[in-house]
């Protein structure tokens, strides 16, 4: 009854199972496209909104004083994590390119990361 991707000798073969919506079927295709090289992936949430502070899910609306000071946190944090080539992605939502941005390395939109149904 689960919904499961299961990986077998480092992508030699791939069992999927009840991938049923949208952003599972993106995670199955991101999986079973990933090159195996050595390296580190970050995934991160954008700072505070103001929404958020709302109770609100959803909108396009920009970071808090406090979604700022995450993200000058978070500027530091890869800093000391001396990565080479890092690459940025964030959706087209304001919160998140100010996150991007105070991050002072370049950056790319995908439309693909935007919410769905929020």
């Amino acid at each position: 009854e689960l919904s499961f991707i299961k990986i077998i000798d480092v992508g030699r073969r791939y069992l999927v199972n009840r991938v049923q919506d949208h952003i599972q079927s993106r995670i199955v295709y991101y999986l079973m496209n990933i090159h195996i090289t050595p390296r580190s992936i970050y995934l991160c949430r954008h700072g505070e909104s103001e929404l958020n502070v709302k109770g609100r899910i959803g909108g396009d609306s920009g970071l808090t004083s406090r979604g700022k000071e995450f993200a000058r946190f978070l500027k530091q944090f890869l800093h000391s994590q001396d990565i080479s080539d890092l690459k940025v992605w964030t959706s087209q939502m304001k919160r998140t390119i100010q996150t991007a941005e105070a991050l002072g390395v370049p950056y790319e939109q995908w439309k693909a990361l935007n919410e769905i149904d929020a």
